[in-house]
């Protein structure tokens, strides 16, 4: 399931580059709807990122955090 939230995460954030890029080209204004994308991925990638980080340090000071009962991945 992760898998597809990462590809539609890319083609999402592939499109609304792609779309400034090119409206930047001809000097075009961005259309309201793709500014609004554009800031709707950026807000979830500060978020996700953050949050990551936040885990990372716990993990480095060595916070002993619950993880649940069918987790098997390894950490490290």
């Amino acid at each position: 399931m992760a898998e597809f939230f990462v590809f539609v995460y890319a083609m999402a954030s592939g499109f609304v580059l792609m779309t400034m890029q090119r409206n930047r080209r001809e000097q075009r204004q961005d259309s309201p709807m793709v500014t609004m994308v554009g800031w709707g991925l950026f807000s979830l990638s500060s978020t996700l990122a953050l949050l990551m980080g936040a885990v990372a340090l716990a993990f480095a000071l060595g916070v002993n955090m619950p993880l649940p009962s069918d987790f098997s991945a390894p950490l490290f």
